[in-house]
C-alpha cells in the first residue's frame, strides 16, 4: 500500500511547481497525478521515449537507467542525467535516507517539447503612438540595362539609380555592399527585367536584393529576453503592424531559476557559458520559426532584431561571461547599445541581417529597464512616477521630466510560484483571483482557463494574503492569528500552520491547496524588497538633489504587474499608498520598448541620451537598508502612517 509522507519534495522547473513524492511511483506518475500534462504516446509504459526529463538534483537516489532508457537515450544524455520520467523512481532502500536531506531533495527540469501545459505569458502592453522610421527600409527600383556601347557593371548602375531616386534624402551617398548581397546581384537583377527591391540598413548598407517589388515584405523581430520567459514580436517594418507573437519559458531555468544562480553555473562549469548561450539562442530561433510560420513569412525577410533583457540575460545572449556583474562593484563588460551581425550570434534571420541591443544602465539593471523607460515615457512625466518591472528580479525606476533614478531589488521568485508550497507559474488550473468571507472563512476563487485547481500563481498569492489579513487570519507581522488557529480550515503540519484555500476533494491533485506560514514569509520578503527598494531610491533622490518629492503615480510593468489586483498589492504594502486611479498597469513595457526601437531609429538616440541622465542607486548599500527592509516586512509596514488610506488595519492585530 502506498503511503505519502509529504517528506520528499520535488521542484519542477521551468514551471515552478513543488510536488511531494509518493513511495513506489515513477516521476511520470508524479507529474500526471499532480495535474501536469506531459506528452507520452505510450501512456508511461516506456515504449515511446517521449517523456525525457533532466534530473538536476537527487540523481544518486534514483534507480539505475533501465533497458528502455538505454534504448531511447544516447550515452551523452545519460551522462548528463537525462531520464525517462516513466522509468525512474526513488530506490526503495533510499527512501528513509532521502527524507533526512534538506528539501527539495529533487529538482527536475521539463523540456519544452514535453510540456502540454497552457502557460499564460504576457505579450501585450500599452504603447504610445510611434512614428514609423525603421533602421531597415526597402526601395523598389528599375535599373538601367547594360549594353555593348555602355557596359557599366551591375553595382555601379545600382548606385547611379539610388542617387537619382526622388525623395531619397535619407540615403547616403556612400552606400556600401555586403559580400553576400554582391553574390546575389547578377542573377536577381536579371530575374525580372532589372526590376528589383533593394534593402538598405541605416540608409547606407546594401544588405539584400530581391527580384520584383517586395517592399511590403520587410520585417523585423523584437525580443524581450526575461529571466523566466521569452517573447518575440514579428513586425512589418513597412507598415508598423505586428504580424505574429510567440513566447516560451526561458530554457536557462534548467540551470538556475534566477540570474545569480546562472552566474554561479557559468563559474562552476567550464562549458556553462556556452550551454546557457546555446539553449537561449536555440529557443529564440524556435520563436523566429514559429512567428514566421504563423504569419507565412520567410525568415530571410527579417532584416533586424532588437533585444532587451537584464544585464545578465544581455551578456548570456552575446556569449559574454556575466560573472563580474555579480561581484562588487557589479560591472558589466559593456553598457553602450550595440549593433552586431545576426550571423555572428547565430540568430537565424536574414544572412545579412543585424541585431540591435538597447543600452544597459548599471549592475543588474539592464536593457529591459531602458525598454520600460522608453515605452512608458516616464522621463516626460510632470509628476514623480514610480515604475516597477515586477519579475524574478525587481527593477525600479523613479523619475519625471527632471530626474530619473533606478535600482534593482532581490525580490526572488516567490511571486512566480517558486518556494510557495502550492505555488506555480500562471497556467491552466492556477488560482489567479481569490476572496475570503471574513464571517466563516469561506473561499471563492477563479482559475486560469476555469480548470480544476492544481495550485496558485502570483496574483492569487497576493489576493490570498490580503484576504487573510482582512479576515484577521494573519497579524500584521505575518503570523497566524493565535485566536483563530482552532478553525477547521487551519491545519498544522510540522509546526507550520496552513490555511486551506481549496479542499482536496475539489482539486485535480487530490490534496489540499493551502497558504502556509512559510509561504507568507516568502511573500513578505518579496513585497518588503519592492517597497523598501522604492523608499530607499526616493530617499537617495531627495537627499542628493536637496528635494522633498513624493511619488504621485505608479506604473506596474511585467506579467505579474499586469495581472495582480493593484488594490491588494497596496493593501499588503508592496507599493506605496496612493489612490488606485493613479496606479497604472502597463503590461510588457520592456517588450514594447524593444518594439518601439525597432520601429523608430530615433528612439535609439534617445536611449543613449537617457543613459547619461539616469542615476543608479545600489540599494543594498544605502543608509538604513536593513532597517527599511525589516520595517517593510510588516503588513503593510511597521509605520502605519505611510498607509493612511488603509483604515482596516486599525482592527488587524500587530502580532
Amino acid at each position: 500500500m502506498k503511503s505519502n509522507y509529504f517528506q520528499i519534495t520535488v521542484d519542477i522547473e521551468p514551471i515552478s511547481r513543488r510536488l511531494f513524492y509518493t513511495e513506489n511511483e515513477t516521476f511520470y506518475e508524479l507529474l500526471i497525478n499532480s495535474g501536469i500534462r506531459v506528452r507520452s504516446l505510450c501512456g508511461g509504459n516506456g515504449t515511446c521515449g517521449k517523456c525525457k526529463i533532466l534530473v538536476q538534483e537527487g540523481k544518486n537516489f534514483l534507480n539505475p537507467p533501465t533497458n528502455s532508457e538505454m534504448n531511447y537515450l544516447t550515452p551523452s544524455e545519460i551522462r548528463e542525467n537525462w531520464r525517462l520520467a516513466c522509468q525512474c523512481r526513488v530506490k526503495k532502500p533510499q527512501i528513509q535516507l532521502v527524507k533526512t536531506h534538506q528539501p527539495p531533495q529533487f529538482r527536475i527540469f521539463l523540456p519544452k517539447d514535453l510540456l502540454i501545459e497552457d502557460f499564460k505569458i504576457l505579450t501585450s502592453g500599452k504603447s504610445k503612438k510611434i512614428n514609423l522610421n525603421p533602421n531597415v527600409k526597402k526601395f523598389f527600383v528599375e535599373i538601367n540595362k547594360p549594353n555593348l556601347e555602355n557596359p557599366v557593371p551591375d553595382i555601379e548602375r545600382i548606385l547611379s539609380t539610388l542617387s537619382s531616386i526622388k525623395n531619397n534624402k535619407g540615403i547616403h551617398s556612400d552606400v556600401s555592399f555586403e559580400i553576400d548581397t554582391i553574390r546575389k546581384i547578377p542573377l536577381v537583377l536579371r530575374e525580372d527585367q532589372h526590376h528589383i527591391s533593394i534593402t538598405l540598413y541605416n540608409n547606407k548598407k546594401f544588405i539584400d536584393c530581391e527580384a520584383g517589388n517586395t517592399t511590403e515584405d520587410c520585417f523585423g523581430i523584437a525580443f524581450d529576453i526575461g529571466t523566466t520567459t521569452l517573447v518575440g514580436y514579428l513586425i512589418n517594418l513597412y507598415n508598423g503592424k505586428i504580424y505574429s507573437i510567440a513566447s516560451a519559458l526561458n530554457p536557462q531555468t534548467a540551470y538556475g531559476e534566477d540570474v545569480v544562480s546562472r552566474i554561479t553555473y557559468t563559474k562552476d562549469n567550464p562549458a556553462g557559458l556556452a550551454k546557457l548561450n546555446s539553449v537561449l539562442i536555440e529557443s529564440l530561433n524556435s520563436i523566429i520559426e514559429e512567428t514566421c510560420t504563423n504569419a507565412n513569412v520567410s525568415a530571410s525577410q527579417i532584416y533586424e532584431a532588437t533585444i532587451v533583457g537584464n544585464s545578465v540575460m544581455h551578456h548570456l545572449f552575446l556569449n559574454i561571461n556575466p560573472i563580474y556583474i555579480g561581484l562588487s562593484p557589479y560591472v558589466p563588460a559593456l553598457k553602450s547599445d550595440l549593433n552586431i551581425r545576426a550571423k555572428d550570434v547565430n540568430l537565424e534571420i536574414s544572412r545579412s541581417g543585424y541585431v540591435y541591443l538597447l543600452p544597459l544602465i548599471a549592475g543588474f539593471v539592464g536593457a529591459d529597464t531602458m525598454g520600460v523607460i522608453i515605452s512608458s515615457e516616464i522621463d516626460e512625466e510632470p509628476e514623480l512616477t514610480l515604475a516597477i518591472d515586477v519579475g524574478t528580479n525587481g527593477e525600479l525606476v523613479i523619475g519625471n521630466k527632471d530626474v530619473i533614478f533606478t535600482g534593482s531589488c532581490a525580490a526572488g521568485s516567490a511571486l512566480e510560484g517558486a518556494h510557495i508550497k502550492h505555488g506555480m507559474r500562471a497556467a491552466a488550473g492556477a488560482i489567479d483571483t481569490l476572496k475570503i468571507n471574513p464571517s466563516d472563512f469561506g473561499v471563492e476563487y477563479t482559475t486560469i482557463n476555469n480548470k480544476k485547481p492544481i495550485g496558485i500563481c502570483g496574483s492569487g498569492i497576493i489576493d490570498a494574503v490580503a484576504e487573510m489579513l482582512r479576515a484577521k487570519l494573519l497579524t500584521r507581522s505575518g503570523n497566524f492569528n493565535k485566536e483563530l488557529i482552532d478553525h477547521e480550515r487551519i491545519i498544522k503540519e510540522e509546526k507550520n500552520f496552513k490555511f486551506i484555500l481549496v479542499n482536496k476533494d475539489d482539486t485535480l491533485i487530490k490534496r489540499h491547496i493551502t497558504i502556509s506560514q512559510s509561504d507568507v514569509r516568502e511573500l513578505q520578503m518579496a513585497k518588503g524588497a519592492f517597497f523598501s527598494g522604492a523608499k530607499l531610491i526616493l530617499n537617495h533622490l531627495n537627499r542628493v538633489n536637496n528635494l522633498e518629492l513624493e511619488i504621485k503615480q505608479i506604473l506596474l510593468a511585467g506579467a505579474f504587474g499586469n495581472y495582480i489586483n493593484k488594490s491588494n498589492a497596496k493593501f499588503i504594502g508592496m507599493i506605496p499608498d496612493i489612490p488606485d486611479e493613479k496606479i497604472f498597469q502597463i503590461g510588457n513595457a520592456a517588450g514594447i520598448g524593444a518594439q518601439n526601437c525597432l520601429l523608430n531609429v530615433d528612439l535609439r538616440k534617445k536611449a543613449r541620451k537617457l543613459q547619461e541622465k539616469i542615476k543608479y542607486v545600489e540599494i543594498a548599500i544605502e543608509k538604513d537598508f536593513q532597517k527599511e527592509y525589516a520595517s517593510a516586512m510588516y503588513f503593510p509596514h511597521l509605520n502605519l502612517n505611510l498607509f493612511p488610506s488603509l483604515k482596516e488595519y486599525a482592527d488587524i492585530p500587530k502580532r
